[in-house]
């Protein structure tokens, strides 16, 4: 879409006015204010389309934002891995002596 206006034609436009020019959904508005020429063009099919679009990121970024505060609720009443790691080790090397203790007793008791 297309609007041409002569320079002529907008120095003499009156405080307030403006050449508008539409086409479907699309419209073009030109006008000025002072010595300062203002150019918009919007399009109502796209407007909507922003309009869904941000919606469906804020709703995204909600999700996301309860998800991580979930994670970290989760993550403070979680044990440690290291801690678990250790108890397991040390629980592991107490079974182990335990357990030779009780297959030599037995072989001494044996011969």
């Amino acid at each position: 879409m297309e609007i041409a206006v002569s320079v002529d034609s907008l120095l003499k436009l009156p405080e307030g006015a403006a050449y508008t020019k539409r086409s479907g959904q699309a419209n073009i508005k030109v006008a000025t204010h002072g010595d300062t020429v203002y150019i918009t063009g919007t399009c109502d099919s796209l407007q909507r389309q922003v309009e869904y679009y941000e919606a469906l990121y804020h709703t995204a970024r909600d999700a996301l934002e309860q998800q991580h505060e979930q994670y970290q609720q989760e993550r403070k009443q979680r044990t440690s891995p290291a801690l678990i790691g250790t108890v397991n080790l040390i629980a592991g090397l107490f079974a182990g002596v335990f357990l030779t203790s009780i297959i030599i007793t037995k072989r001494k008791n044996n011969e």
